[in-house]
């Protein structure tokens, strides 16, 4: 690397295997996340009504019809917006193995929108509630499913995908049976679909093969469960409680830490390495930093009682695990989990469709070695909003092998990225990530980019608020709940 007229290079980390192993051919996978779709754009009351009564298969041209553009930033996205995503995905990566989808199928306020169009509310109407949601549901699978025909599209629930609201996925409920009928075809012979059946509509978590990765396998978490906004009263389903919803506390998160305890030991027997897939990744949020008074507003999005258990689950089988994905933030973004101050493993956070959070639409391409797992590089596509030009065309946002200089993605090789970065904020490196993590709808400011380091570099408020001390800035406060204030950064996007 090189930063100035010095010349740096990371000692990246590769296996024995790896490196002896024999050239091969790298294959691609997508991972495409937060897709927020939002059929409401547009429509008053008598056209909405039209669209419920439709089957899910003539959305596609009833909403093109209504669909003026592809959006703005500060909204969700409409139907135009999400077929030009998944026409780019198809026309830059026409032939992954598979694609990951870290969650989030439904636009954020998804009640709210509902009742304001519906001829009768939740309440009153909770199956034509329920029916209309789940044709949502459709309509985003039949997209992948015209585009990709035969790759497996491996998902994750969000926070927002739910019968009862944000943050409020009910454990055995119906929303996980409705889905899984619909999503289980997209998975094709990833699954064995007797325990697929049983793990997902029990929690929305299961185990899945990686086609054409031998002795890889993917464990998709539901990881909501695990968030401090889980069923918490901000987001209460109040009187629209339509599918028995309940506030079970903790215990969903620890049934699935339990679940997830199995996985891994039957993953080590068998000699398989472990990908995780999840939409809420641990440690803290780092868009939803706001700046006040000099102070930086923080939230850990796990609660702590989940993170300790998971970090003891990590220490017992980090032999096992490989890397995670998983998506919340909308922003292209990186977690590292460590053990002993050593970084043990990678959560690779995907940019989102929807640009509701200040960022521009993205996804990313990721290049592979299947012989070895090793991931070598990655592209990312963007889609400029605020472009006058009347295409829109999505573009190649970087390409990580040249931008940022890694030969592969891992633990290691990202810690000593963002740790030179920290060290060296004047940067090209530093530069690139600042203009890179919003899709380049903005550029961090120099003087906040060490909060966002700092979130990077550690994963619990104390660690976070040392090193931001460390820098010389003002200890962050500390949030009640992580969605209350990505909801406050939401509402300062708004157009």
């Amino acid at each position: 690397m090189r930063s100035g007229n010095h010349r740096f290079v990371f000692l990246l980390v590769c296996t024995l295997a790896a490196c002896l192993a024999s050239p091969a051919e790298s294959a691609e996978f997508l991972v495409i996340s937060d897709i927020h779709f939002q059929p409401f754009t547009g429509l008053d009351k008598a056209q909405f009504q039209r669209l419920a009564n439709m089957p899910a298969s003539q959305w596609p041209e009833f909403l093109t019809s209504k669909n003026q553009s592809l959006g703005a930033i500060g909204s969700d996205t409409n139907y135009l917006l999400m077929a030009s995503a998944l026409d780019a995905a198809k026309t830059h990566t026409p032939n992954p193995l598979f694609i990951l989808y870290p969650g989030d199928f439904l636009a954020h306020q998804w009640q709210e929108r509902y009742e304001k169009l519906a001829p009768q509310s939740i309440s009153d109407d909770p199956a034509a509630y329920r029916a209309f949601t789940m044709k949502a549901v459709e309509v985003v699978s039949y997209e992948f499913r015209k585009r990709f025909p035969d790759v497996p599209v491996l998902a994750t629930l969000g926070n927002d995908d739910s019968f009862c609201g944000d943050y409020w996925i009910q454990p055995k409920g119906m929303f996980l049976k409705e889905f899984a009928v619909r999503w289980q075809p997209m998975l094709y012979e990833t699954i064995d679909a007797n325990a697929f059946g049983k793990s997902f509509r029990s929690s929305g978590a299961y185990r899945a093969d990686l086609p054409g990765i031998e002795s890889n396998r993917l464990i998709v978490l539901n990881s909501v469960y695990w968030s401090g906004s889980y069923c918490s009263s901000y987001f209460d389903p109040k009187d629209q409680n339509c599918c028995e919803c309940e506030n079970q506390g903790t215990k969903p998160g620890h049934a699935q830490m339990d679940w997830l305890a199995s996985e891994l030991e039957l993953a080590r027997k068998q000699q398989k390495r472990v990908w995780l897939l999840m939409h809420v990744p641990p440690g803290l949020d780092s868009y939803i930093e706001v700046k006040s008074g000099g102070h930086s507003l923080a939230a850990e999005m796990w609660k702590p009682e989940f993170m300790q258990r998971y970090l003891s689950l990590l220490e017992e089988y980090a032999d096992v695990l490989h890397i995670s994905f998983t998506g919340h933030t909308h922003m292209d973004d990186f977690r590292i989990d460590r053990l002993d101050a050593k970084p043990v493993l990678l959560h690779k956070i995907a940019p989102a469709i929807s640009p509701i959070f200040g960022n521009n639409p993205g996804f990313q391409a990721f290049e592979i070695d299947p012989q070895t797992s090793v991931i070598s590089n990655w592209k990312t596509y963007s889609l400029n909003l605020t472009d006058s030009q009347k295409s829109n065309p999505w573009r190649l946002e970087y390409e990580s092998r040249t931008t940022y200089q890694l030969e592969s993605l891992n633990a290691q090789s990202v810690e000593q990225l963002f740790r030179f970065m920290h060290a060296h904020p004047d940067s090209v490196f530093a530069a690139s990530y600042r203009r890179h993590y919003s899709m380049d709808a903005s550029v961090i400011a120099t003087k906040d980019l060490p909060v966002y380091l700092c979130t990077v570099l550690n994963a619990t408020y104390s660690q976070f608020a040392a090193c931001l001390q460390n820098q010389g800035l003002a200890k962050p406060k500390q949030a009640d709940e992580p969605a209350e204030v990505r909801l406050d950064a939401g509402a300062r996007s708004q157009p």
